[in-house]
Formats: C-alpha cells, sequence, structure tokens
C-alpha cells in the first residue's frame, strides 16, 4: 500500500510491506502542492504496480561526471534520439554550453545547486524571453539527468520559472509553443508503454492545426474531411447535425503548407474514405469532445509551466498574433480569423507597431498636402 505525507511544507509518497526491510520507504515528491502530490503518487503507484519501480531500490548515480559531459550525453542521447530538428538541437546546445562554461572547470554535476542556475539565467544581459527560454531548456536538461540518475537530487526542481512577458497570457510564443508540444511528447515517453501513442499524442495534431488555422475549439472538433479541399488547398467551416458555426454561415480558411503536411499525414491513415469522418480524434479514436480538449491542454500546460491564463482558446489569439508581428495586414488577418469588426482585429496592432506605423508611412506618408 501507498499513501503520502507533508512534512516541513513538502510532501512525501509512503510504501509500506511488511516484508520488506524496513517497511515503510518514504520517497520525496518533489512538490508542496496537495494535489499535484495526490497525482504524483498515483503515477508512482502504478509503475510500482506494474514492477518498473521499485522504492526501496536505491538509485546510484553516474560517477565522475562533469556539467560538459552530462551536456554531451544529453545532447547525443536524448535530443538525437527523439529525432528533434537540428535548430532545436542547436537551440539546446548553445544554452547548455553555456551554462556549463558558467560552472567552475570538471565540475561535477551533482554539485550544481539551484544557486548556479539563478546566477545564469538571473544575468543583466538576458531579456525576460530569454530567461523564462533559458530555464525551460535546463529544466528539461535536469529532468532527464534526474531520470538517467546522473543526479539525485533536480537542482532546478526549487528554482522559480522567470516572470513571463505580459502578453504571454493573450499568446504563446513559437519557443513556448515548442516547449509545449515537447513536454507533451515527453510526458508520452516518461508514461510508456503504459500509455499508447495514440493516447496522448493526438493533441500534438490539434494545437499545431489550431495555430496554423486560427480554427475554434468546436470547429476543430468537428471538422470533417468532407470539409477538407487539399487540391484548392481550403477548408470549409461548415454546419453539421452535430455542430453550427458561430455565425450561421459555411465559411473558408486557407491550407497553409504545414497545415497541409498535417491533413496529408493523417488522411494517408485513414482506414476508410467517409466524407462525414471527423479529421481530428481523440483516445482510441474517439470524436473529439470540447471538454475533454480544455481538460487535456489545461493539463500539459501546467506540465509545461506555461502561464495559468493561457487556454485553448489561446491559439487562436496565437495565430492572430504571430501574424500580425509577421507583418500581414489588419484585413487579412481579418478575413483569416473570420472577426466580425477590423476593429477586432486591430486589438492585436500593438504587438507590431513599427509595422503598424511602416504601413501606414507607406500609404500616406509621401502625400505633400503643401504641393
Amino acid at each position: 500500500m501507498a499513501y503520502f505525507r507533508e512534512k516541513n511544507g513538502n510532501y512525501y509518497a509512503v510504501f509500506y510491506d511488511p516484508s520488506r526491510q524496513p517497511e515503510r520507504k518514504w520517497k520525496t515528491l518533489r512538490t508542496s502542492d496537495k494535489e499535484n502530490a495526490r497525482q504524483k503518487l498515483a503515477d508512482l503507484e502504478r509503475k510500482y504496480a506494474l514492477d518498473v519501480f521499485d522504492p526501496w531500490q536505491e538509485d546510484v548515480p553516474h560517477e565522475g561526471l562533469t556539467v560538459q559531459a552530462a551536456v554531451d550525453r544529453f545532447l547525443s542521447k536524448r535530443c538525437k534520439k527523439k529525432g528533434l530538428r537540428e535548430k532545436t538541437i542547436d537551440n539546446y546546445r548553445y544554452t547548455l554550453e553555456a551554462f556549463a562554461d558558467s560552472t567552475p572547470v570538471q565540475f561535477n554535476i551533482r554539485y550544481v545547486n539551484e544557486g548556479h542556475i539563478r546566477e545564469y539565467i538571473g544575468r543583466d544581459d538576458l531579456s525576460q524571453t530569454s530567461r523564462d527560454t533559458y530555464y525551460r531548456q535546463l529544466k528539461t536538461f535536469f529532468r532527464w539527468c534526474n531520470g538517467e540518475n546522473i543526479v539525485q537530487d533536480n537542482p532546478i526542481a526549487n528554482v522559480d520559472q522567470p516572470g513571463a512577458p505580459d502578453l504571454s497570457a493573450e499568446f504563446l510564443t513559437p519557443s513556448q509553443l515548442s516547449h509545449l508540444i515537447e513536454t507533451i511528447r515527453e510526458d508520452a515517453e516518461a508514461n510508456s508503454p503504459q500509455v499508447g501513442d495514440g493516447e496522448v499524442l493526438w493533441i500534438i495534431d490539434v494545437i499545431k492545426f489550431a495555430v496554423y488555422t486560427g480554427l475554434r475549439r468546436g470547429e476543430l472538433c468537428d471538422l470533417r474531411w468532407g470539409a477538407i479541399d487539399l487540391e484548392s488547398g481550403f477548408l470549409t467551416v461548415q454546419k453539421t447535425k452535430d455542430f453550427d458555426t458561430k455565425t450561421g454561415n459555411e465559411e473558408q480558411i486557407p491550407i497553409i503548407s504545414p497545415a497541409e503536411e498535417i491533413l496529408r499525414r493523417r488522411q494517408s491513415e485513414r482506414e476508410e474514405n467517409d466524407p462525414s469522418e471527423r479529421v481530428f480524434k481523440g483516445v482510441n479514436g474517439n470524436p473529439l469532445n470540447t471538454d475533454y480538449l480544455t481538460e487535456r491542454f489545461r493539463h500539459y500546460r501546467r506540465l509545461a509551466d506555461l502561464p495559468e491564463g493561457v487556454s485553448f482558446h489561446n491559439l487562436r489569439h496565437t495565430c492572430a498574433s504571430l501574424l500580425i508581428m509577421e507583418g500581414t495586414p489588419a484585413h487579412t488577418v481579418k478575413e483569416m480569423l473570420r472577426h466580425s469588426r477590423i476593429e477586432v482585429t486591430m486589438g492585436y496592432s500593438h504587438l507590431a507597431p513599427e509595422k503598424f506605423k511602416n504601413q501606414i508611412e507607406d500609404g500616406i506618408g509621401g502625400l505633400d498636402l503643401d504641393e
């Protein structure tokens, strides 16, 4: 049997077996939150029942591994194994090698503590966005080290995430999106084989497609293959017996290249050619439920330590925000997001003031009223 106990503000899992010595074994859950402790205990109980975790077995960390050696092992074993893009691996390499350089020469990674991490991400020359990115990359690195028994205690566990930019609750940055998707993959890998790919990874396609199209939650859940026209490069948001569009009208959305890649891959995996079949499905191929989608997104948002204010609907804001910041004209964004009024779209103009100003300059800046 197992239960959890609070001690000095932190929670511990307590495993009891009268046939073992000692009869009770305490394992830290590394959390001060009761609900989080409950979830972690449930995960450990499942692994214990499956004989993949033994709380009485003490793990011995690798001896003599320097910070740089641990970084090299992470980049070669973890990043390459997961098939990450070279650009993503290069970003990890830049951050982690710089962190290794900030520690003493030949420093053993077991002796890295919270102070080393706070000093590295708290430098005056870093922007708030960089601090946030470095923190998340270091967290992924040390979580892996902990899982590989390279460190006994995760030194970043008690380091608070740097404050995110003020606008992060409105939309997610590309870096935050990549981190969220990476967190979902890590969670699936950590729970494999108990959790199958179909039970977790389906949500990655949904998140990406939401950002690439700006579709609303209900529109994504009800999207049918009969509404997809890959030849013309458009999809139709249409009424069905289970769903009514927000305006009551059918509307077309362009399918950009990365969204098309998702659709073609999913199309190749279809077992039948039924136009009423939903494009996106949840666990075991069941139709997506909007409330379930919201709940799973919230779960992974918390797992990725993203701002509490971010909801699934913010992916629609993310689509609009990224378009505006890339200089897309407001009227084009209005059509893409199907805003009822241009004033709604103009609410994003503050995200790219220079581009907005330049567009106005190009429009009437050359008009000489003195002539």
